[in-house]
Formats: C-alpha cells, sequence, structure tokens
C-alpha cells in the first residue's frame, strides 16, 4: 500500500490509512508513547489545525513540511494536538494529542550521572518513543486525509466563483482551548485561507477593518499563529495573496491572536525555546495605564521565539528580538530588546521596545520609535 510520504523520501511517517498504522504497530511491537513526558513543566502548546478541505489525493508534501518543523522545534515534553479544521461546516475537531518525548538539559545530567544496573537508562528509550509520537502523529493526519482527499481536478478554486468556506468561525469553535491555556499556544494552520462565508472573503475588496472578536465574542488568547499553504489551490493565487495576508492579519489581530507568518510556506524559526517569562506590564499613554501582558519564550542563545505583548484596549503584537541574563539564578538582571512585529502604540509596521531589571526588582523601559515617539512600559513577573 503507497505511504502517505513515499513521494517526498520521509522516513517520519509510516503510513496514511489505518490498515498500514495497524501493520506498523506490529513493527514497534505492542509499546506506545509514554504520557509521563506531559508532566514536564511547559512554557508552550502545539496546536496544529489541518484545513479538511485542503487534502488532495497523492499531495502529502504538507505533511512533511509540518514533521519536519515539529521535530525540529518542540521543547521537551511539549504538548502537540492535532485539529481537524471543517470550513464548510465551520466547526473543528480534535484528533489526537500527545507530547514530545525528550528531556531538558538539566534532566539529562541528572540522569547521566546515575548508575543502572538491572534497567536500561531513560535515556535509552528516547529514539524508540520519538518514533512513537511521530508514528501516532501520522495515524492522526491520516484520519484526515483519508476521509477528506479529493482528486486534484476538482480541488481548485475559482476566484470568481469562490466556493462558501468558514475558517473564522471553525477557529472559533475551539476556542475554550485558548481560554483554558495558561502558557503559550503555537497555532499551526494548513490551509489555503480562503474565507468566503457572511463574515468576509479575501476575495472581496474592503476597506473597512472588522473586529471578528466582537462580533463573534471569540479571543484566541495567548496565541501565535502560523499559517501555510496560503494559495495553493486558488487559480491565479498571486491576484488575492495580498489581500489574503491583510484580511487574516487583521482577523487574528481583532481576536487577540498574534501573527508569526502567513504564506505558502511554514516560515517557522527553527528554534527551541528553553527558557520563559511571564510578566505583567503596565504602559503609561495620554495620563493613562494601560495594563497588559508580555510574554517571553527564548532560545539556547537568548533569541526569542514565539514570544509577544498585549495591551489592554489597544492591541497585540509578536516580538523579535533577545531576552539576556547574567547573574546567579537567584539574583539575575536581565534586558529585554526587542521589535513588535505591528505597530501597538503607533501606526508605524514595527517598534522597538526595551525592559531592563530583575524579577526582583521589576522590569523598566520604553516601546514606540525611537527618535520620534516613545511610551515608558513596566513589568513585572506574572504569578500565572
Amino acid at each position: 500500500m503507497k505511504n502517505l510520504l513515499s513521494s517526498c523520501c520521509a522516513v517520519l511517517f509510516v503510513g496514511f490509512m489505518l490498515s498500514a498504522a495497524r501493520a506498523d504497530t506490529d513493527l514497534f511491537g505492542s509499546a506506545g508513547l509514554d504520557p509521563g513526558f506531559c508532566k514536564q513543566p511547559n512554557d508552550r502548546q502545539t496546536v496544529v489545525y489541518i484545513d479538511d478541505l485542503m487534502m488532495v489525493d497523492g499531495k502529502p508534501d504538507w505533511a512533511t513540511k509540518l514533521a519536519s518543523k515539529l521535530r525540529a522545534t518542540l521543547a521537551p515534553g511539549e504538548r502537540v494536538t492535532v485539529v481537524r479544521l471543517s470550513p464548510a461546516s465551520g466547526k473543528s475537531d480534535e484528533i489526537w494529542s500527545g507530547c514530545w518525548p525528550e528531556l531538558s538539559a538539566g534532566e539529562r545530567q541528572k540522569i547521566e550521572k546515575q548508575t543502572y544496573l538491572f534497567s536500561r537508562s531513560p535515556l535509552d528509550g528516547l529514539a524508540d518513543q520519538k518514533k512513537f509520537f511521530m508514528r501516532d502523529l501520522d495515524r492522526a493526519l491520516s484520519v484526515i486525509y483519508g476521509a477528506t482527499k479529493r482528486p486534484a481536478s476538482v480541488a481548485m478554486i475559482d476566484p470568481q466563483q469562490p466556493p462558501d468556506k468558514n475558517i473564522i468561525r471553525a477557529l472559533a469553535f475551539d476556542e475554550g482551548r485558548f481560554a483554558q491555556s495558561q502558557i503559550t499556544i503555537r497555532a499551526i494552520v494548513y490551509s489555503d485561507l480562503a474565507e468566503n462565508s457572511d463574515l468576509g472573503s479575501v476575495f472581496k475588496q474592503s476597506g473597512v477593518l472588522d473586529n471578528y472578536g466582537k462580533k463573534l465574542g471569540t479571543y484566541l488568547r495567548r496565541s501565535v499563529f502560523y499559517s501555510y499553504g496560503m494559495g495553493e489551490d486558488v487559480s491565479n493565487a498571486a491576484s488575492v495573496l495580498e489581500q489574503t495576508r491583510k484580511f487574516w492579519s487583521n482577523a487574528f489581530r481583532s481576536m487577540n491572536a498574534s501573527v508569526g507568518g502567513l504564506g505558502t510556506d511554514l516560515n517557522m524559526p527553527n528554534a527551541v525555546p528553553v527558557l520563559g517569562r511571564s510578566f505583567v506590564v503596565v504602559l503609561k499613554r495620554d495620563g493613562q495605564d494601560l495594563d497588559g501582558r508580555l510574554s517571553i519564550l527564548a532560545d539556547a542563545d537568548g533569541n526569542l521565539v514565539d514570544s509577544w505583548l498585549q495591551i489592554s484596549r489597544l492591541t497585540i503584537a509578536g516580538l523579535a528580538g533577545t531576552f539576556k541574563c547574567q547573574g546567579t539564578v537567584d539574583d539575575q538582571s536581565c534586558r529585554l530588546v526587542a521589535k513588535t512585529t505591528s505597530g501597538i502604540v503607533t501606526q508605524t509596521a514595527e517598534e522597538d521596545m526595551s525592559l531592563a531589571g530583575s524579577e526582583r526588582a521589576g522590569f523598566a523601559g520604553q516601546i514606540g520609535v525611537k527618535g520620534a515617539l516613545t511610551y515608558p512600559i513596566q513589568a513585572s513577573k506574572a504569578e500565572n
């Protein structure tokens, strides 16, 4: 039976049909993914949304890209959830959830110092556990692919007569996940983003920016969205790509979600977060104190990953830059130097933000356009 990713020479997946999935269970034995990895503390979870109207028979490249990115960017114990997005009905359905079987550097050091006379070191089983994780991920994607794949000849969208497609409501259907999460959600969406519903359409020019958060009462809090596949199944896609990007940039921000990347390809940095900090912030603007939230994730070199700033009554934006600390664990001084991915306090495309201080004493700095207009901002450690 043909493998889902055989055309891409992938080794991450093992089959695309349920019968093949049962066969690879025999290959790996009766053991499976250990849920104990989910007990590790984490500052991010990943939710993968698969647009079921994008499934085309014989085209599995989307799955290869996704699997490769996940394997390169997941933090130890990070939870991954696969959700089937159904724009035809405006609903979504969770298919599978599991945690990445890896250990932090600190845990690895502890284990390496131990002696195991009558059992294997936990490190010896990680390779098999990662195979189980990728196998289970494959099965979840296979369920969506197998149930909804269509011939390539009928998959293309005519921009002059686009079909009804309600992606906004399908995402909003999963709002509870965002309301309950106390950590950042990295949302990966495989979709053409070809919204065409009563809420709006990417195929029709409009100078009015709609507030979908207010209209639907839906807020995708504490999230960073990456979408790929945009325009992939749209005839003459170049004519609508820019307006699609503008439409969705506004839609996500109106629902309190920051945007990491919107495009044809999956543009996520190949970085694993090893440090996480959460702060409450106060922005002083025009005689008012505006409250907000700052979430910092950084890799081993201090580069920001999926970090964001949200100011109440204003908006949310992603952050790119560095967060570096020095000193002892109990008394560290840190400095944030970053640019926002969109304007928060001004109408510019990006703003500069800097903070310096410590968790014990708090942080102080500025945000805005250097040399033109800046506002003071303060941050203190959040309780959760």
